[in-house]
């Protein structure tokens, strides 16, 4: 296993490459839809990834496992200060994604909701139908957001279990990756176990041989270059409407009727 100068596994792609391999010999990895609804008599990895941060990195996490031949499961944020699915862009990543073979979802948010006032469980419900137009078909399961820092609803809708149910959290053996420290130590000491659930964060595992923080910092680094990106091709468009506005201003004259506004 790759390990840092401390002893510790890395946050690496590479050391999830190992994860998987090592997981594949030895268990069943379901997605979340395949064990939420009542717990198997098999032994299984239930892998589970929260995009909290960068879709773009859930993507290449995505790429990864589908060579590795895993299908996992990926939830998604409606409120996310960092990306946006109704962005066309991102949108064709999630959908990439589930065409993949992952299961995807919503990741919940009741906090948006209680920060306003209003009832987070009808809140969500809209939430999970707003999702599911987006992406064009009914989804399974649901995962939420930060359920340490407020409520942990319990059963939001009965079609649409969450990953943090006592199930897959209480019954059997949860480890998470939030913050960059396991807890318990890495999920690749955990296989002796014969049922075991893991949250791996995307964005933690695609850049590494850095600290934490500029590993967050990268990801804003990538994200503002998208942006910046997006501004750049926002600035080609209007200068290239200004330099034809006197042909385009008589094309719509000539279409609508009327002087050009």
């Amino acid at each position: 296993m790759k390990m840092s100068s401390d002893g510790e596994c890395r946050y690496s792609l590479s050391h999830y490459v190992e994860i998987l391999r090592a997981a594949k010999e030895r268990y069943w990895l379901p997605k979340v839809r395949d064990v939420a609804f009542g717990l198997p008599d098999e032994d299984f990895l239930l892998i589970r990834h929260d995009v909290d941060i960068n879709p773009w990195a859930a993507f290449t996490m995505a790429e990864l496992e589908q060579r590795e031949g895993v299908e996992t499961t990926y939830y998604y944020r409606l409120h996310a200060p960092y990306y946006n699915l109704l962005d066309g862009r991102v949108l064709d990543l999630v959908l990439r994604v589930a065409e993949m073979g992952h299961e995807i979802g919503l990741h919940h948010e009741p906090g948006f909701f209680l920060e306003r006032g209003l009832d987070p469980v009808q809140g969500v419900r809209r939430d999970i139908q707003t999702f599911e137009d987006l992406v064009g078909f009914r989804t399974r399961t649901i995962a939420q957001h930060q359920p340490a820092q407020g409520p942990l609803l319990d059963e939001i809708c009965p079609d649409h279990p969450c990953a943090y149910q006592r199930d897959l959290v209480v019954r059997i053996p949860y480890y998470g990756d939030s913050g960059f420290r396991w807890r318990e130590g890495c999920i690749c000491t955990k296989f002796d176990k014969p049922q075991v659930h893991t949250l791996i964060h995307p964005h933690s595992w695609v850049i590494d041989d850095r600290p934490w923080q500029d590993v967050l910092r990268a990801q804003t680094h990538d994200l503002a270059e998208r942006l910046d990106g997006e501004m750049e091709r926002y600035i080609t468009s209007v200068e290239e409407y200004l330099e034809n506005r006197a042909r385009i201003d008589r094309e719509r004259a000539e279409r609508y009727g009327g002087s050009p506004g």
